[in-house]
């Protein structure tokens, strides 16, 4: 989807910010509702159709966290949701798993909302065409009969920007990692290059955001992310 045909819903407590956000996002062309907390937020969801959704996380009354887990509960489906906050302000296992696909520090600049609200709601088949410029840090090979035997067993998860998996080697966030999934029952090998958004060194689990996938596995991945069977965008064990 282009900006131009979004409909963005912006829920901001602080009255000056939530009337530049708006007047950045009618410049680029989309159709903008405005909310003052999550609650208002909520309002709006009962009612009008929201392509993409920008919260703070801190606000009165619901509050952007809030505001997100009543989302994935009530079980309203919005394309992309993007949080603007500083980084300690949240879980961010968490947050990707129940659907939010970035967080964004304040201050920020206008070209860095509207270039992560245009990734956001970029087809995956488009935004996973190019190879990224570097090497990756890291190399990661793990082995899987099937995507739903994994789910259930635990051991990797696919969502519907990323996938969690059991690492055997400690990650940093952000850092680079080229990851190859043999699926055995299938005889396919994925091969994917992203970048961290999560690691917990106590289970060894690690959430990763593609940012490429090579041709041979491209098709195994966005066919499996139409059929609705996730939610969360980084998914992590519980969501």
């Amino acid at each position: 989807m282009k900006l131009i045909e979004a409909t963005v819903l912006i829920a901001e407590d602080e009255p000056e910010l939530l009337e530049i956000f708006a007047v950045w996002l009618r410049r680029s062309g989309c159709k903008v509702f405005t909310a003052a907390n999550g609650a208002e937020a909520l309002r709006v969801l009962e009612t009008e159709r929201v392509d993409a959704l920008i919260s703070d996380v801190r606000m009165p009354i619901v509050d952007g966290v809030t505001l997100v887990r009543r989302i994935y509960e009530l079980g309203l489906t919005i394309p992309c949701i993007l949080f603007i906050s500083g980084f300690g302000d949240v879980d961010p296992r968490e947050m990707y798993a129940l659907g939010v696909e970035r967080m964004i520090e304040k201050p920020l600049r206008r070209l860095d909302l509207i270039a992560a609200l245009e990734r956001s709601l970029m087809e995956r088949e488009e935004l996973w065409l190019t190879p990224m410029p570097e090497q990756a840090a890291q190399k990661i090979s793990i082995a899987i009969e099937g995507l739903d035997e994994a789910t259930r067993s635990r051991g990797f998860k696919l969502g519907r920007g990323g996938c969690c998996f059991l690492s055997p080697q400690p990650l940093a966030v952000e850092e680079t990692v080229e990851l190859s999934i043999r699926v055995s029952g299938e005889e396919l090998t994925v091969r994917a290059m992203g970048e961290v958004r999560w690691y917990c060194a106590a289970d060894r689990w690690a959430g990763m955001e593609f940012f490429y996938l090579e041709p041979e596995g491209r098709s195994w991945v966005t066919d499996r992310i139409r059929s609705g069977t996730t939610r969360g965008y980084i998914p992590g064990l519980r969501a």
